[in-house]
This record gives structure tokens, C-alpha cells and sequence, in this order.
């Protein structure tokens, strides 16, 4: 025994070096992957808070004040200007950070300006709330249910970027095909007279 540790004692700290550099390096790496996990749920949550503050534009503009018309022009302008910079760097990082979530975000941005631009133009058109009544905007007058697919499809891009390796992925709901109809039956074959080809053949006269 004390031959075996003159023999190997010089090298047991070089062993016990590489496994503590190992160790070390180990978790560095899973540090490293943490933080950069953590950084990409905050741009992809910040990117999805941005389409949403996009799209209460069209509400806050119902309620803009009647009683400073030039002022309440100015600040919602304003405010939709940020939040329209703020969309196109999202857009771009987004797309720079995860292409298949970028392609999700993309068609999240779009739709969000077609449904609640158009809502915006509608209420620009539209008189200033007069009365708290006025404040409760329905659906009649505000329909952003058209975006709920699109969220949809980004929430569950976000997912299977972020997931760890081996978790089950989350799908959307698909659309359940109808049946094909049952094959119609075949028409039944026509008889043939007697004597006639390939029909029983007749008696002698």
C-alpha cells in the first residue's frame, strides 16, 4: 500500500486538478446556457407584450379625452410611434435570435396591425367617449378576437424554442376532417335474355 501511493501520489493532484477544471467548466457552461435561456424569455415575452400594447391602441383611442382634442391627438400619436419602433426591433431581433419563432412573430405583427389598425382608423373616425357608459367598448365596436389564433401559434413557437431536450412538445388544436362519405354501391348487373350471348343457353325447340 504505501508502494502504490510513492508510485501514484505525485499524480493524484494532477487528477484531482482535471476533475475540479471539469467540474468547474461544467458548470459554467450550464450558467452560460441558463443566462441565455433567461435573456430569450425576456425578449420573446417583451416581443409579445409589444403586439399587445399595439393592439389597445385602438381601445385607448376610443377613449381619448373630448376636452383636449389637439393634446390627446399629440400624446396617442406619440405613444403609437414608440410602439411601432419597438415592434420593428422586435421583429428583427426576434427573427435574429430564433428564426422559426420569427417566422411566428412575423405573422402575429402583420395581423395585429391589419385587425387593430383598422379599429384605430374606425375610432379616429369616430367622436371621443362622453360619458363613463362610453368607456365599456364592445366587441361590436372592438373585435381583436381575429388575433387570437396568431397569439396562439407565437405562445407555441416560444415553447418548443425555449422547451428542454426530450419534453413533449404542445400542438395546436387542429380541425377535425370530415368522414368521407360511404362508396356508393356498385348497380347491379343486368340480366340477359335467354339464347342471348353469354345468357342460359335454350331448350330445343
Amino acid at each position: 500500500m504505501a508502494d502504490a501511493i510513492k508510485v501514484f501520489g505525485p499524480y493524484a493532484a494532477v487528477l484531482a486538478a482535471l476533475v475540479a477544471g471539469l467540474i468547474l467548466g461544467v458548470q459554467a457552461r450550464i450558467s452560460r446556457g441558463a443566462q441565455l435561456r433567461e435573456r430569450k424569455q425576456e425578449l420573446l415575452a417583451s416581443a409579445y407584450e409589444v403586439s399587445i400594447q399595439y393592439a389597445e391602441m385602438a381601445y385607448a383611442v376610443r377613449r381619448r379625452r373630448a376636452d383636449a382634442a389637439a393634446e390627446e391627438r399629440v400624446r396617442l400619436s406619440e405613444q403609437l410611434r414608440e410602439i411601432q419602433a419597438r415592434l420593428t426591433w422586435h421583429e428583427a431581433w426576434v427573427r435574429f435570435e430564433a428564426p422559426e419563432v420569427g417566422a411566428a412573430y412575423d405573422e402575429l405583427v402583420a395581423r395585429t396591425r391589419t385587425v387593430a389598425g383598422r379599429s384605430m382608423k374606425d375610432a379616429w373616425l369616430s367622436p371621443p367617449v362622453a360619458d363613463d357608459t362610453a368607456m365599456v367598448i364592445p366587441t361590436s365596436v372592438v373585435d381583436l378576437r381575429a388575433l387570437a389564433d396568431v397569439r396562439e401559434r407565437y405562445m407555441v413557437a416560444v415553447e418548443a424554442h425555449l422547451r428542454p431536450r426530450g419534453r413533449a412538445r404542445r400542438r395546436l388544436p387542429r380541425p377535425r376532417r370530415a368522414m368521407p362519405p360511404p362508396p356508393a354501391p356498385a348497380p347491379p348487373a343486368a340480366e340477359t335474355a335467354p339464347g342471348a350471348p353469354g345468357g342460359p343457353t335454350g331448350g330445343s325447340p
